[in-house]
């Protein structure tokens, strides 16, 4: 065993606070991300930062359509001139990103 191994020695004052403040930060930092979680992520107001995202069927299974920003707006007035089940689940996804 290496020489600084302490076996069975209780947790010195030192070493039981320095524990506490790392699992404070953890918990700190996980209860940041959460909330910011389900504040929206970063999806900050204006339709500047909006994403719309849709998955839809494809020949290798799922897939996946991902438009942000302007790119997201010009997608979404696009979709709703189109008609069908798909321009229908594009319409409901750009709703649902206030676009």
């Amino acid at each position: 065993m290496p020489p600084n191994y302490r076996q069975g020695e209780p947790l010195t004052r030192r070493d039981r606070k320095g524990a506490l403040a790392v699992g404070a930060v953890v918990v700190v930092l996980g209860a940041g991300l959460g909330v910011w979680g389900l504040a929206g992520g970063g999806n900050g107001g204006g339709g500047a930062g909006r994403c719309v995202s849709l998955v839809i069927a494809s020949s290798t299974g799922g897939g996946t359509v991902r438009h942000c920003g302007e790119g997201a707006r010009t997608w979404c007035a696009g979709e709703d001139r189109l008609t069908g089940p798909l321009a229908g689940q594009a319409r409901a996804a750009c709703r649902r990103a206030g676009l």
